[in-house]
């Protein structure tokens, strides 16, 4: 996973929640110096951060915290981000839980994969923290009901 630097349009401020009104976030990816900075900033938002570094620990984490959140990367050793919303969708399914796909890779195809997978948002790399804070504060808004599939 890596951030890029936002432009003027994708510049976000992180600001103080409430008590309890943090999230649960579950971030996995296996590079965790990327997976770690994204925790840091999601944490300065508020929110509750836990981090996997492969499919089967993002599996076994998603089960026992219930997220709110689910910030995937498509390419993990061990089950592939695509494996592992599939199967979070399949063992949970009246669970409210917005997913989202972070992915080097950009082609219809992937983005076809992804949306079948059973996630609600797709962001190619590298994701702008502004983009991708909107996208869950607006998720949230909404009361927590996923909105269809996005290019960014």
């Amino acid at each position: 996973m890596v951030l890029s630097t936002p432009n003027a349009e994708q510049m976000y401020e992180p600001q103080p929640a409430p008590a309890g009104s943090g999230l649960r976030l579950l971030i996995a990816d296996d590079n965790r110096d990327a997976a770690e900075s994204l925790a840091l900033l999601m944490q300065l938002d508020g929110h509750v951060v836990h981090i996997a570094n492969d499919g089967p620990q993002a599996l076994t984490m998603a089960g026992a915290l219930l997220p709110d959140v689910s910030i995937l990367d498509i390419g993990m050793p061990g089950m592939d981000g695509n494996a592992v919303a599939r199967h979070i969708r399949e063992a949970m399914p009246g669970h409210r839980m917005l997913l989202v796909a972070v992915t080097g890779r950009s082609n219809d195809l992937d983005r076809a994969r992804a949306r079948d997978a059973g996630f609600d948002q797709y962001f190619t790399k590298p994701v702008a923290l502004g983009t991708l804070m909107s996208c869950i504060l607006r998720w949230r808004e909404e009361g927590g009901s996923p909105s269809p599939l996005v290019r960014a």
